[in-house]
């Protein structure tokens, strides 16, 4: 096929109806570009009119999105010194469904690819990445986030960096062909040794990702049944979610019960639906189809809760505020909004990984500032 330009006429430097290469590259990167063009109708022999902000969605839920995911991953590796075992990718003892569940979908991910991509369908090879990354960031690592803050080095910790290094080191692999550059630098960058360093007899080189084998999907690890039930969960999570903003309720704000009709969930996904809607507990009741009711009265003690989640929140941004690094201990002093911080002050100190926390400003503190909490004024200084 042909590329006409945004106006659906012939690219001319007259009519101005076309974003010069240099720029596209420079703003987007040549990746975007690659990208773009390959999931384009024009491999399968039609034409297109140009499109930048189809350029730019690529470069925002692809290709940003999967750095930001390696970026969380490289973050807290660095702080706790974590290194990948030399164990083959999969052999993974984790008994984590989270885990479970995005090695299900890598693989099926990996399955769908190569398909395709057996069959020349390069357009088609293109269409599921950007469903898995978004699922990767803004579930599974965003699900999985207080495994990798816990300061403790537990077996769920290292199944959760096992885990994400795996995918992420096998995702870069299948989208080499499409964006040759990303993947090379996340791959290398990876490497449980120096990408120079030559490898020991049945190690992996990682000295270059496109000099490894072409991903080939485990269907072993491929679990439909637990796959189908994530989706449900979250489909649940999304309704309950839309009921929330019909009442006006954040979702900060805790509420006492989710009912849920005809709920077939493991207690896992209702413990993570019970986490992600912030309710105290969620009752399954008979019914012949899916239904959920959610409980939007607010007694006084979910109302304190609410707003120590608020003054949580507030916290983590003044720590970024001040330049903290994500795993410095603070002190923390407090003035105002008595009856929340006793309360709930032990874990407000937890989650803002204060080592001291009390009433009265700190002397000499590093940030100081101010937040209405319900009708109160409430001043919060910290110190590193």
């Amino acid at each position: 096929g042909t590329i006409a330009g945004a106006d659906g006429k012939k690219m001319s430097k007259s009519l101005g109806n076309y974003t010069l290469p240099d720029i596209v590259l420079e703003k987007y990167s040549a990746d975007a570009l690659r990208f773009y063009l390959l999931s384009s109708p024009l491999l399968d022999a039609q034409n297109i009119n140009f499109s930048e902000k189809s350029i730019q969605d690529i470069q925002r839920k692809v290709l940003a999105t999967l750095w930001n995911s390696y970026s969380f991953f490289v973050l807290y590796a660095g702080v706790d010194n974590w290194k990948p075992s030399k164990a083959t990718n999969y052999k993974l003892q984790t008994t984590n469904l989270l885990d479970k569940w995005i090695i299900s979908e890598l693989n099926k991910l990996i399955k769908k690819v190569d398909e395709n991509m057996q069959s020349y369908n390069l357009v088609k090879s293109t269409k599921p990445f950007e469903l898995f990354i978004d699922n990767l960031s803004n579930w599974y690592i965003r699900r999985s986030r207080k495994r990798f803050w816990k300061s403790e080095n537990d077996a769920d910790k290292e199944n959760a960096y096992q885990t994400l290094w795996t995918v992420l080191t096998e995702l870069a692999k299948l989208m080499a062909p499409f964006c040759p550059f990303i993947a090379e630098e996340i791959y290398r960058n990876l490497s449980p040794t120096s990408p120079q360093s030559s490898p020991q007899a049945g190690e992996e080189d990682f000295s270059s990702v496109h000099l490894q084998d072409f991903p080939v999907a485990n269907e072993k690890l491929i679990d439909e049944k637990l796959n189908a039930e994530m989706e449900k969960a979250r489909n649940i999570i999304t309704e309950a979610l839309q009921l929330r903003a019909k009442a006006g309720i954040k979702v900060r704000q805790p509420l006492s019960k989710l009912q849920i009709a005809n709920c077939q969930l493991r207690d896992e996904l209702i413990a993570i639906v019970k986490e992600e809607l912030n309710v105290k507990e969620v009752e399954k009741v008979a019914g012949k189809e899916l239904k959920i009711e959610l409980n939007t009265e607010i007694s006084e003690e979910l109302k304190l809760e609410g707003l120590s989640r608020e003054i949580i929140r507030f916290i983590q941004e003044m720590r970024k505020e001040a330049g903290y690094e994500v795993d410095n201990r603070i002190q923390i002093g407090y003035k105002g909004a008595k009856e929340v911080f006793d309360k709930f002050g032990s874990i407000i100190a937890k989650e803002a990984l204060a080592t001291e926390f009390k009433e009265g400003l700190l002397i000499e503190a590093d940030l100081r500032k101010s937040l209405k909490v319900g009708k109160e004024e409430v001043e919060i200084a910290i110190k590193r």
